[in-house]
């Protein structure tokens, strides 16, 4: 996945502000795919979307289904899809949960952040495939 530099930046912010609760939001821009069928999502924009989970916000994530349509419609205006989305974990490593994986949608993107007592601590990035489970994806952060 390639991200530029200030939208992972706007990510980590939003991950400390929103402690003890773990953050979402969208991964907006296209995917690129090779001669092999390899994919790569290239992300233009992050939409910070509101954790609309009711019980365990320190846990887990809930996007809503309207947030999730009104950001798809923006993007498609832009000439975009939602290509992922990205979420933190509070004291525990940056891999997929069980929830995560019942959240993720093929051919997206899931991006994690680790915060460790209260800091940045680890990023990873996860694709999920066609045919079930996850790849985990290099980040690319450019300028």
């Amino acid at each position: 996945m390639k991200l530029l530099r200030r939208k992972f930046e706007i990510i980590q912010e939003q991950a400390v502000r929103e402690l003890p609760y773990e953050c979402c939001g969208l991964l907006v821009g296209e995917k690129n795919s090779d001669h092999r069928g390899n994919i790569e999502n290239i992300v233009y924009e992050v939409a910070p979307c509101r954790n609309c989970l009711y019980f365990g916000k320190e846990t887990g994530f809930e996007i809503s289904h309207q947030e999730y349509l009104d950001v798809e419609r923006e993007a498609r205006r832009l000439g975009y899809n939602i290509v992922g989305s990205y979420h933190s974990h509070i004291n525990s490593p940056a891999i997929p949960s069980l929830h995560d994986v019942d959240f993720a949608r093929s051919g997206h993107t899931m991006l994690i952040i680790s915060l460790m007592n209260a800091q940045p601590k680890a990023v990873t990035a996860w694709l999920r495939r066609e045919s079930g489970g996850f790849h985990q994806e290099q980040i690319r952060v450019v300028v």
